[in-house]
């Protein structure tokens, strides 16, 4: 199964479920997060996750860095300016496709079956565009999404309890400069 990690902390529960109550056998780790900004803000997160591939003995897979194609992406579907969008609007709707497709594309080019992210468990995001979004991906390419069945105020706890068990970073906000 190929996981999409934001971030090593939005991962840690999401492990923790599959490898403790789900029993998953073989979890890929998978980074694509071009929307992060500044390019140094995407190493901090990203050496996060290696922290936790390494304690979870995972394999983790990071995608191109390239914020400037993800702008175009998004630019290439609003109409307004991109800072003129508020926080969990359109806007991220758009980011969210953005990487669960490049997800999408990572497993088809491996012949991975399965994918889910870590983003379908999150307090401040739309869920259920992201599942329905991640659902609709799957069906047209012969893929099995995960959605997670957790309660996402009790995976950002546990987010919490293991960062600070791990002495992990936690960043201060969603990721790209909309969202500073």
């Amino acid at each position: 199964m190929v996981l999409h990690c934001c971030c090593g902390s939005c991962a840690l529960p999401i492990i923790d479920y599959l490898l403790n109550k789900k029993k998953e056998k073989e979890i890929i780790l998978y980074f694509s997060n071009s929307n992060i900004y500044p390019e140094k803000e995407y190493f901090k997160r990203l050496k996060g996750l290696k922290e936790i591939a390494l304690i979870y003995n995972l394999l983790l897979f990071e995608d191109e860095y390239n914020h400037k194609n993800w702008l175009h992406y998004i630019k290439r579907h609003l109409p307004n300016s991109l800072n003129s969008y508020p926080e969990n609007d359109i806007r991220c709707l758009y980011c969210f496709k953005y990487r669960l497709e490049r997800t999408k594309d990572f497993c088809i080019k491996n012949n991975l079956l399965e994918f889910g992210t870590t983003l379908s468990v999150n307090r401040f995001k739309d869920t259920n565009f992201i599942n329905d979004y991640g659902l609709k991906l799957a069906r047209e390419n012969n893929l099995k999404y995960i959605p997670f069945d957790l309660d996402p105020l009790k995976a950002y706890q546990k987010g919490i309890e293991l960062s600070k068990k791990y002495n992990l970073y936690r960043q201060k906000y969603c990721g790209c400069e909309f969202s500073l």
